[in-house]
């Protein structure tokens, strides 16, 4: 209560991407100047990837996520009525996925929107 720094970034749980990261395990999400910052909590661990390497953003319901990314449009969550809301970080070597609730989906929204720098000419 009293003296306790508030926690920066989003709490979200991470499902897939990262080796060494358990499915569900517990971490903070954040943009940080050119940086995204994973911070796993205890152990604390700190994964680093450039903005400059980031495709995009994306934030979806789980069922759209699990039929886009698995095939099947399935619901994982073990509370009824319970919803989960995914973010997928697409970069140039791969994908990170991060879960979290109705709380989070806002800001998984205005990651999506504001994340990354669009270019100013694209030729096709």
């Amino acid at each position: 209560m009293f003296g306790k720094k508030k926690e920066s970034g989003i709490p979200v749980g991470h499902y897939e991407g990262i080796e060494g990261f358990a499915t569900d395990y517990p971490c903070r999400i954040e943009v940080k100047d050119d940086v995204f910052e994973i911070r796993r909590i205890k152990p604390e661990t700190t994964v680093t990837l450039p903005m400059n390497r980031i495709k995009s953003f994306s934030a979806m319901e789980e069922e759209k996520f699990m039929l886009k990314y698995h095939g099947q449009a399935k619901n994982t969550s073990k509370l009824k009525g319970a919803k989960k809301y995914y973010l997928v970080v697409e970069y140039d070597k791969g994908m990170l996925a991060f879960w979290g609730t109705a709380m989070e989906y806002g800001k998984f929204l205005d990651l999506q929107n504001k994340g990354v720098a669009a270019p100013s000419h694209i030729e096709l």
